[in-house]
């Protein structure tokens, strides 16, 4: 073994904890980025679906109060 192998072997151990550590915290943030990622989407989703539902409401009300206008005199007394 020469003397270039030796060296570069000596701090073998610590290498390798220091690649465990690096690797590990790239798992946990990529872990962390794709959380973020889905939450944001589920948001998302919900402001979607919320809205839409308040607007087939607001729909189905006016064109309830369209067709009936007693029904509109009526709320108003």
């Amino acid at each position: 073994m020469s003397t270039g192998n030796i060296a570069r072997h000596r701090n073998y151990s610590e290498l390798m904890r220091q690649h465990n550590r690096e690797s590990r915290m790239k798992r946990v943030i990529r872990v962390f980025m794709y959380f973020l990622v889905v939450l944001f989407l589920l948001i998302l989703l919900l402001i979607v679906l919320r809205w839409e539902s308040k607007q087939s409401d607001k729909k189905q009300l006016s064109k309830n109060l369209s067709n009936n206008p007693v029904t509109l005199l009526q709320v108003r007394d």
